[in-house]
């Protein structure tokens, strides 16, 4: 990947995050309660998770790691109202499309697909 296409990745999960309103420590509440949820708590606290959460829009971004991207999708595969939307212009497909930009293989958002639409 590019460092632009890096760039657009990490500006795309930012504007996901803004568009919900969320701060970086209410994304990194948010990822905490999805991995509660989902019976694989974190073990790291609201600032341990929210660095994580800069590193990945930061100027030099990280690809958040198969765990995070798991939780991401199902933070993101849910609209404020609590409903599931998957489809075109979702901002679950807005965050696979940032996943291929940071560097995430193809088959692995795939499997994310899948995964969010079971």
């Amino acid at each position: 990947m590019s460092a632009h296409d890096r760039h657009r990745g990490a500006a795309t999960l930012k504007q996901l995050r803004r568009s919900r309103g969320m701060s970086l420590a209410d994304t990194a509440r948010a990822l905490i309660d999805v991995a509660a949820r989902l019976g694989q708590p974190l073990d790291g606290s609201v600032a341990s998770v929210q660095r994580t959460v800069a590193r990945w829009e930061s100027a030099r971004p990280n690809l958040p790691s198969e765990r995070y991207q798991l939780l991401l999708a199902h933070l993101y595969a849910r609209r404020s109202d609590g409903e599931t939307c998957l489809g075109s212009g979702s901002d679950f497909v807005e965050l696979l499309d940032a996943l291929r930009h940071l560097g995430e293989s193809e088959q692995a958002v795939v499997e994310l697909r899948r995964l969010g639409s079971v």
